[in-house]
């Protein structure tokens, strides 16, 4: 049971390219099915490990992995198939890129290990979630009302997005001169 956890984590992980498959070959239902359904499994994984007190290592290391290639998956394979801007796409992995390689820049010349999200971070993340089940609901379901709120959505994505990633800078920054000001 301790290993329940890390398990529907590791199904979450290859729901990725199914996602990317199924929109490919245009089943956005079913993409619709999946990635809703992967979402239940994130909450599920979480419920498990707080359960079972199995929350360990991998664990920590394979839920974020899950969730951040579902999003980056679906964004690339979103923006290829045309229903999110290329300039958007770039946007948040960039974004993301900067957060990997400063949090490891940070570790390896200032040996700071942990690099928690920050409440924009938090957000960006929350808006970029509900603008790819919009464009995923959209497009299994197309609706005027549907199609408002993905355009509302991609605005709030676009605003927090950027925003978190000068603060991540920002953050970045203060973490490396006050370790090399205690050095010193």
């Amino acid at each position: 049971m301790r290993q329940l956890p890390n398990f529907i984590t590791s199904l979450r992980l290859l729901a990725s390219p199914l996602s990317v498959w199924l929109l490919t070959h245009f089943r956005f239902r079913a993409a619709l099915a999946l990635v809703l359904l992967a979402g239940l499994t994130d909450w599920l994984d979480g419920f498990a490990a707080r359960r079972y007190g199995a929350s360990g290592r991998l664990g920590a290391i394979l839920d974020p992995l899950a969730d951040k290639t579902m999003l980056v998956l679906l964004f690339v394979t979103l923006g290829l198939l045309g229903f999110i801007p290329p300039w958007l796409v770039a946007l948040v992995i960039v974004r993301d890129l900067v957060i990997v390689i400063g949090a490891a820049l940070l570790r390896f010349f200032r040996n700071i290990r942990i690099f928690r999200p920050s409440v924009l971070g938090k957000v960006s993340t929350f808006f970029q979630i509900v603008f790819v089940l919009l464009i995923l609901l959209q497009t299994a379901f197309p609706d005027p009302v549907i199609r408002l709120l993905e355009n509302v959505a991609m605005i709030c994505t676009t605003a927090f997005t950027f925003l978190s990633g000068i603060g991540y800078v920002r953050i970045g920054v203060r973490l490396a001169r006050a370790t090399s000001e205690v050095r010193a």
